[in-house]
């Protein structure tokens, strides 16, 4: 007899009979146990996947990492999962330089966690260091880094800043396992006030370059005029007379001896 079924006898026409029916309940029961069954071995393994490490819980107590791959573990243990690979963190942040001058920078940041300080990360920060960590870190050491720069050295020094940025934030960051591959300013905001004052500062230089060339070109006018005036002075007349003059006489004389008109004698044929 199959442990699905049961006989059942009943009286049909003065006759007992024997049929068999469905077990209901033996049906039920198999098929939750084998429904718990599925759900227990499905929580017998996990995959920790490519560039994560895996913080092994089990019953809130933290008992291990396991690196990429597929794991065999008990049903109980929970697999935790942290990024491992390298992160982009890009956000606006508002600082001051040391000229007072308010701005608000752009920055990108490439951060990345040490696998064997995976465990560690998770008991101090259950997960969340991006946010609990990483996060205010960076605003407070860029902040730190733009305050000893000028809004003039912000605009032409932003390698440097950058730089400095790193610095700054590195340290801290490392005792937590977390490295900081490399900072960079995307963008800066000058404010209103400032971009005022360096176009009121464009059009004052121009105009000064304006009126120096003005300045100059009067001087060199004048100049020329007073060359000019030199040249035509009597002394020099009479000495470009003479150097042009072919050594006839004109052909024509007023009647006090002076010249009315200088004209080269006609060449008689």
């Amino acid at each position: 007899m199959s442990l699905f079924t049961k006989t059942k006898k009943y009286v049909r026409y003065g006759n007992e009979e024997e049929v068999t029916v469905p077990n209901v309940p033996a049906i039920v029961a198999a098929a939750i146990t084998a429904l718990v069954l599925i759900v227990v071995l499905l929580n017998c393994f996990a995959v920790v996947g490519t560039g994560q490490a895996a913080v092994v819980t089990r019953f809130g107590n933290v008992v291990g990492t396991e690196g990429q791959g597929f794991h065999l573990k008990l049903p109980v243990d929970r697999y935790n999962m942290i990024d491992v690979t390298q992160q982009q963190v890009t956000s606006e942040y508002s600082t001051a330089t040391k000229d007072n001058q308010s701005l608000t920078q752009e920055i990108t940041a490439q951060v990345v966690v040490k696998p064997d300080m995976a465990e560690d990360i998770y008991v101090k920060f259950l997960g969340n260091h991006m946010d609990g960590i990483v996060a205010p870190v960076l605003a407070d050491g860029f902040k730190n880094a733009t305050a000893a720069y000028s809004i003039e050295e912000v605009i032409s020094a932003r390698d440097k800043l950058s730089a400095d940025m790193l610095a700054a934030v590195q340290p801290k960051l490392d005792a937590y396992g977390i490295q900081v591959v490399s900072v960079e300013i995307k963008n800066v905001a000058l404010p209103e006030e400032y971009k005022a004052a360096v176009e009121r500062q464009k059009v004052a230089e121009r105009d000064q370059v304006t009126a120096e060339v003005e300045r100059q070109t009067a001087e060199i006018d004048a100049e020329k005029n007073k060359i000019m005036a030199e040249s035509l002075s009597d002394e020099n007349f009479r000495k470009l007379f003479y150097e042009k003059w072919d050594g006839k006489l004109p052909a024509y004389m007023g009647g006090d001896g002076g010249l009315d008109m200088l004209l080269p004698q006609l060449q008689e044929n």
